[in-house]
């Protein structure tokens, strides 16, 4: 991205978000049942890319700590004073999906009022349902397209949900799922006009595409110099599809 540094440092908060809510998790949890213990943390199977990608995120942002663990990269910060710095990225910008943005409402109200373990095993028994945690509701797929960091938010997504593939029959195809979720499928359906459906199992929801046209659009989105771009795994994976695909249409 050929901007300034403020305006790189607010890219990689956006994507930030996005790679949290596809891989991420923000927890409350106890210690023996005396005091609680705040986490947030995002686990993704670990490649150099991927290592990459999360060492670029901590020294652009100065957040969140490293380990490799059983093949794995866990991106973990409980320190309560550095998650003000995650809790004000999330506060200035906002999650997408339902269930994290409880998540979070959960987090933030627990920590901000100091609870006790009592009262925070009060709330789970209530199952969230004291205040008005389940009220949060989800956003329409048109809603999510108005926010200003959906198109990085949507590349930290894809690094975390995404799949450029390529067929051993040489079908190109981008494929993009989430256990819940449905109205953010339906908002990337939108952004690169895909025809197909958002469908669904009893384990996720899932948006598959193969219509050339519509994964021109999808390269030209992923390419564009007004984004941050992929940066771990996935990007390597997007170039070797990128390449096949233009390749493919040289050849035709």
């Amino acid at each position: 991205m050929n901007t300034s540094n403020k305006s790189i440092k607010k890219a990689y908060q956006q994507f930030f978000l996005g790679l949290l809510e596809g891989d991420g998790s923000i927890q409350v949890n106890h210690w023996r049942k005396r005091s609680l213990q705040f986490r947030i943390v995002i686990k993704l199977k670990y490649t150099h890319a991927n290592y990459a990608m999360c060492a670029e995120i901590r020294e652009q942002l100065g957040i969140m700590n490293l380990h490799i663990r059983r093949g794995f990269i866990i991106m973990v910060e409980d320190h309560r004073v550095r998650l003000l710095s995650i809790m004000a990225i999330i506060d200035k910008h906002g999650l997408l999906l339902t269930h994290k943005r409880r998540q979070y409402a959960f987090f933030k109200y627990c920590y901000n009022n100091k609870i006790t373990y009592s009262e925070y095993a009060h709330i789970k028994d209530l199952k969230n349902s004291w205040l008005g945690f389940n009220s949060i509701n989800d956003y329409s797929s048109d809603q999510l397209l108005e926010f200003s960091h959906w198109p990085n938010w949507l590349i930290g997504f894809t690094e975390a949900e995404g799949c450029f593939c390529i067929r051993s029959n040489g079908i190109h195809s981008f494929s993009i799922s989430q256990k819940d979720g449905s109205e953010v499928l339906t908002a990337i359906k939108k952004t690169f006009k895909i025809p197909n459906k958002v469908r669904s199992t009893s384990r996720l929801y899932f948006l598959e595409t193969y219509a050339g046209v519509v994964l021109q659009n999808i390269c030209n989105f992923y390419s564009s110099s007004r984004v941050i771009g992929l940066l771990g795994e996935k990007q390597i994976q997007y170039k070797t599809f990128k390449i096949s695909l233009e390749k493919k249409k040289l050849d035709k």
